[in-house]
């Protein structure tokens, strides 16, 4: 029976626990935690993306708006207010310019956006209805979006532009929105630009201030901000992904950041957006790190409790385990200590309750088997008593006949000898030198009745010779081995050897023949302490090994007893092995 360990039985229970139904627990939260982190931050993205949608629309309306403002003042009375303000007759220049500044106040009031509008011609001067001249000319023309203006005559072309020589009404944060045309029937006017402060650098600050996901900025294409002054706020190699990536809209991480571009349509601009990836999540990963927290928590609290309270189950069960394994080896005096709960008690009360039975069964047992013992010898001796006279009392009346005298004192001498042992009462125990006394005085009456056909060599040590052993306890191992060894041996002399000796606190009697040997199942049948039932001749045969093994285990103990070795036909060696237990003294 496999040892059950407190140990192994709290660890199978908490790793089943672990296994089956936390680890589960933490697989299902992980997948929602990610499925939701994945939700959330696309979410976060859509909106940043959204903002630039709107941010992007503006541009369009607004580049719209500036456009058709342009056109509106080019087209008004077929060009003719356009060639009058750029006329060299400074009267008719002067009744265009007033008319001019009057369509500049019906533009500029709704929002007070636009700025001026600015007439350059051929000769490299401009009319400005407005304020001062913004550029000279030779300066314009060294813009790109002037260039392209000129290179498209008859269309409208807008961008943003933010230069530091540009003047600005407020701030530097400004973007200015420019439309600029090339009349194609007005050979005098090289160009005609007009000037709109742009409401998209507005439209970021607000959005930058509130605090809203990502930080928007309006960038060109070698990283400058449009808007803000500074260096580039973008890496130089997000940047350049971002160039090479980036037809439409584009994502891009890089340390934690996480760039969201879009294109300005158009324009060699971009919209980029620039969020934190905890900013993206905003408190999902702190209500994620508090969730699991919490439900780690849980989960190491249900663990010690269920530790502590399975405890008062395993600690009375351990108990009980090793009462079980104390019992398996023997040990009926084993009791294990009760508990205070309930059904363990009872359970443990009713193990030492069958412990005890079962003590008291063997031990009745025994004592049945000493009696029953008892009275199998008693009737043994009876049966063997008249038996054995009857012969001796033949063997005499023969030695009557032949008138040999001495000899028959002798044979009286030991006859008495052996009745003496087998009718004393001072116990059932001797020591082996008396029992070799006694052995000699059979021997001495077998081998006249066998006619001297066997002889006996007998070598026990001193040592042996004072140990204590059952009476009669080797007499039917040589009667066997005279009456069964030699039975029908026609030739050569029988031979009997018995020695004696005490090796590692055993005593060890050994009776060999050279008779004519045991088979296996024979052996089997001799040391059988249950016999199947056996013809009465085969009975008488086997009883004095069987006898005298049941006798050893029974005042010694199972680990003692007979063993028979044999080679069929030529020899039979019979061992007995009891515990050397030298007797007092005054009881030798």
């Amino acid at each position: 029976m496999k040892r059950l360990r407190k140990s192994n039985l709290l660890k199978d229970v908490v790793t089943s626990y672990i296994c089956m139904i936390v680890f589960p627990v933490m697989i299902v939260l992980a997948v929602a935690f990610a499925t939701a982190g994945r939700w959330i931050y696309r979410a976060a993205a859509d909106s940043v993306q959204i903002a630039q949608s709107a941010v992007l629309d503006q541009y369009q309306e607004e580049m719209r708006n500036t456009a058709l403002s342009l056109s509106h003042v080019v087209t008004m009375e077929d060009g003719a207010l356009i060639r009058e303000a750029a006329s060299t007759d400074s009267g008719e220049q002067s009744a265009a310019l007033d008319r001019l500044n009057t369509v500049y106040q019906l533009l500029a009031a709704p929002k007070y956006q636009l700025l001026d509008i600015h007439i350059y011609r051929q000769d490299g001067s401009a009319v400005i209805p407005r304020w001062s001249i913004r550029y000279r000319i030779e300066e314009l023309r060294e813009t790109d979006w002037y260039q392209k203006a000129l290179a498209q005559p008859g269309k409208v072309y807008t961008c943003l532009v933010n230069d530091e020589y540009f003047y600005r009404l407020r701030a530097s944060s400004e973007a200015i929105a420019v439309a600029a045309i090339a009349p194609r029937d007005m050979p005098g006017i090289e160009c005609i630009v007009l000037y709109r402060r742009s409401t998209i650098p507005d439209t970021l600050h607000d959005y930058n201030k509130k605090g809203k996901i990502g930080h928007l900025i309006l960038i060109k294409e070698d990283g400058r901000s449009l808007i803000e002054e500074g260096g580039s706020p973008i890496p130089p190699q997000v940047m350049a992904d971002i160039r090479s990536t980036c037809q439409n809209s584009c994502q891009l991480s890089s340390f934690g950041v996480r760039y969201i571009a879009a294109r300005v349509p158009e324009t060699e601009l971009f919209l980029v957006s620039a969020a934190n990836e905890q900013e993206l999540f905003g408190q999902f990963h702190l209500f994620s790190r508090v969730s699991l927290i919490a439900i780690f928590c849980i989960v190491l609290m249900f663990i010690v409790y269920f530790w502590w309270y399975m405890n008062q189950f395993w600690t009375p069960l351990h108990r009980l385990s090793e009462g079980m394994a104390a019992v398996e080896s023997h040990h009926l005096e084993t009791r294990v200590t009760s508990c205070s709960q309930k059904d363990m008690a009872q359970m443990i009360a009713g193990f030492n309750s069958m412990v005890g039975q079962i003590s008291r069964l063997i031990e009745e047992k025994e004592q049945a088997e000493k009696e029953k013992y008892q009275e199998e010898l008693a009737a043994l001796q009876s049966r063997m008593n008249p038996h054995f006279l009857m012969n001796t009392l033949s063997t005499l009346k023969f030695m009557a006949i032949s008138a040999h005298f001495d000899g028959m004192r002798d044979m009286v001498t030991a006859l008495e000898t052996i009745l003496d042992a087998l009718l004393s009462r001072d116990g059932t125990f001797h020591t082996v030198a008396k029992e070799r006394s006694l052995l000699d005085s059979y021997i001495y009456i077998m081998q006249f009745r066998y006619m001297e056909s066997f002889e006996v060599d007998i070598q026990i040590s001193p040592e042996a010779g004072a140990c204590q052993i059952p009476k009669l306890l080797l007499q039917p191992i040589v009667e066997n081995s005279i009456t069964h060894g030699f039975d029908g041996m026609e030739e050569g002399l029988g031979r009997i050897e018995i020695t004696g000796q005490v090796k590692d606190h055993l005593l060890l009697l050994t009776v060999w023949d050279n008779g004519k040997g045991m088979e296996e199942e024979n052996i089997k049948s001799q040391l059988s302490l249950s016999p199947e039932i056996e013809p009465a001749q085969e009975r008488r045969r086997t009883i004095g090994l069987r006898n005298t093994n049941r006798r050893l285990k029974l005042n010694y103990g199972d680990d003692y007893g007979v063993e028979i070795c044999s080679l069929p036909g030529q020899w039979t060696c019979v061992t007995l092995t009891l515990p050397a237990i030298i007797p007092p003294r005054e009881s030798r």
